[in-house]
């Protein structure tokens, strides 16, 4: 899933350190849920082989950031209301804290706790960290936040298996959370007592009606898109080391996913006005569904997920924006149920590949991919979505 970073109208005082502005706050928030997210497939290997445990055990680890999103989704009303900084710093430490269980636990219980607090931790920050952005430069600095969550996406999972290999342990890495973490919850906090935080403005009700179905075909599609990223970005490590990789060696290799998603953001704007990314995404990421599921060798493999993050880079923020220009839905509803898909194609999507791999081979499970795309491309039609 690419970092949603709609923005909103909410302001801060300008001037000072350049560490204590809103773009700091933003891109360290982004890029640190960029490196969470990525970790995750590394971390359900490691932690299945430190703590003994088979991976079916830790299925639910994958999707302890959709819970977080679908929570943060229908609680943000009224936690919006301690302020976006406060918010951002209980996030950060919620995050920090976590991943500095995971890093060190020697049990499950403490694992499972870490865990948690990671996924919590990281839908407050997308769920208040966009909205802090705001001005006629918005667009420049939230393209500017998805690039440092692409970076930090690609880093993960290098730095993950380089301490597997290197003997340091696969869950050192973590604590770089946790430093980025300390400094962005200090930061939020003396930002919040700079200067006082307004409600954000309301806008008009829509005067065309609502259609329903339509809201729920377009959600549909979008929760779709995301089902097929998190299938990679939780179990392609896994679908690696089946194929006789290490823990670290797949950890490393497993980067082609990102890199490829890193990729197609950096092209996407040229891509989206010269070509209908939806059915051209969603045919790029079946091919390399294909090469990670036909073959062993970790070139091959290598190569499918790098062309299945190439391919799935554009579907999500096409997607998420179609949801949003839904006619008579009102933006606010709308950024809901963008985070109430993702939340939702998070937890299950995993869950489901998990459970795939216990009654057949986890390689012919990683076919569940192809028809959940298919599904996307009957959901969203032969509609081109328009570029502004």
């Amino acid at each position: 899933m690419d970092v949603d970073v709609t923005g909103g109208a909410r302001g801060s005082r300008t001037g000072g350190p350049w560490f204590t502005g809103i773009t700091f706050r933003v891109d360290l928030a982004m890029a640190t849920v960029g490196f969470y997210v990525a970790s995750l497939g590394v971390v359900v290997v490691v932690l299945a082989d430190d703590l003994g445990l088979s991976l079916a055990q830790l299925a639910w680890v994958g999707s302890t950031f959709g819970y977080g999103l679908i929570a943060m989704a229908l609680a943000g009303p009224f936690v919006l209301r301690l302020g976006p900084n406060r918010v951002l710093a209980l996030s950060a430490t919620a995050l920090g804290a976590g991943s500095v269980l995971l890093a060190f636990s020697g049990g499950a219980a403490p694992a499972y706790v870490g865990a948690v607090l990671q996924g919590v931790g990281a839908a407050g920050l997308v769920l208040v960290a966009p909205g802090l952005v705001h001005g006629p430069d918005a667009e420049k600095k939230l393209t500017q936040a998805n690039a440092a969550a692409s970076v930090a996406g690609i880093l993960a999972p290098v730095l993950l298996g380089l301490a597997a290999v290197s003997g340091l342990g696969g869950r050192l890495p973590l604590l770089l959370m946790a430093a980025a973490m300390a400094v962005l919850a200090v930061v939020a906090l003396l930002a919040g007592r700079e200067a006082p935080e307004s409600a954000p403005v309301g806008e008009e009700p829509p005067q065309v009606p609502l259609s329903r179905a339509e809201a729920t075909r377009r959600w549909l599609a979008l929760v779709s898109a995301v089902a097929v990223e998190f299938c990679f970005v939780v179990w392609g490590v896994a679908r690696l080391t089946s194929g006789g990789l290490s823990a670290g060696e797949a950890a490393m290799i497993a980067s082609a996913f990102p890199l490829g998603m890193a990729v197609g953001r950096l092209f996407g704007s040229w891509l989206i006005s010269r070509l209908p990314m939806v059915p051209v995404g969603a045919a790029v990421t079946a091919g390399g569904t294909l090469l990670v599921v036909l073959v062993d060798g970790w070139p091959v493999m290598g190569l499918g997920l790098f062309l299945a993050g190439l391919g799935l880079a554009t579907l999500y923020p096409i997607l998420l924006a179609r949801l949003m220009r839904t006619p008579g839905l009102r933006p606010e509803f709308g950024a809901s149920l963008g985070a109430l898909a993702s939340g939702t194609a998070i937890t299950v999507a995993p869950a489901v590949l998990a459970v795939l791999a216990t009654v057949v081979d986890l390689r012919i499970a990683f076919l569940l991919p192809l028809p959940i795309l298919i599904g996307m491309l009957l959901l969203y039609g032969r509609q081109r979505p328009r570029v502004s």
